[in-house]
């Protein structure tokens, strides 16, 4: 009776002063972890075909092509710079074609780099600049317009006061799902059966992602 009582005059006060009480019972929040929940598969397909790149690749290109640990890390320097610069442009991206496109259009592309990663990238005789510097710089392109159209998505239609709350959600899902998704798609068989199997997996996303309007 006494929390029921504090509600109402809370609720009382906030219509004095023309505002909605924190106290209110509101299925707001709710909504707003479920709006982000739907919308994290593209971060976390994403954030796993980044995390499997950096498992299987090293492994492959000092195990089966015997590079060095420096060839190995100067392999990823194009990938470095795709990030960062896919990064900056996907703001103007987002504001002239918006996140929904944006993210179908990262998604695509992290799929074809995450396919030319797993067939001619991971063949030991294709040359570099031909069978994975392609997929090195499609899949960090495609990961980091993947992640700013998401979380626009995320984020878009709720009030102020719960963007934080479905960021929050939206990060804890791109924690805890790749990390389960990844131990799944590498009990499939083969390296590139994984990293073909994920970009199957970014592809269809991709398509649904495109069509829900």
């Amino acid at each position: 009776m006494r929390t029921r009582d504090g509600m109402d005059v809370a609720r009382s006060i906030g219509r004095l002063k023309g505002k909605q009480p924190m106290l209110t019972p509101s299925r707001r929040p709710i909504s707003s972890r479920h709006t982000a929940a739907a919308r994290a598969p593209p971060p976390i397909l994403s954030a796993c075909g980044t995390a499997m790149t950096f498992v299987v690749l090293p492994l492959h290109l000092q195990q089966a092509r015997d590079w060095s640990q420096l060839q190995t890390s100067a392999a990823f320097v194009p990938f470095a710079v795709a990030l960062i610069v896919s990064g900056r442009v996907a703001g103007p991206l987002i504001g002239r074609y918006g996140a929904r496109a944006v993210t179908a259009a990262g998604l695509g592309t992290g799929a074809a780099g995450l396919v030319l990663l797993a067939f001619p990238g991971l063949e030991a005789h294709t040359w570099y600049a031909y069978g994975l510097l392609p997929g090195l710089v499609l899949l960090p392109a495609g990961t980091a317009a993947s992640f700013a159209g998401a979380a626009v998505l995320a984020t878009e239609g709720l009030p102020q006061q719960q963007t934080g709350l479905a960021g929050g959600v939206l990060n804890t899902a791109m924690e805890l799902g790749p990390t389960v998704l990844f131990a799944v798609l590498l009990t499939l068989g083969s390296d590139a059966s994984s990293l073909a199997a994920t970009g199957a997996a970014l592809a269809v996303v991709a398509l649904l992602n495109h069509r829900i309007k």
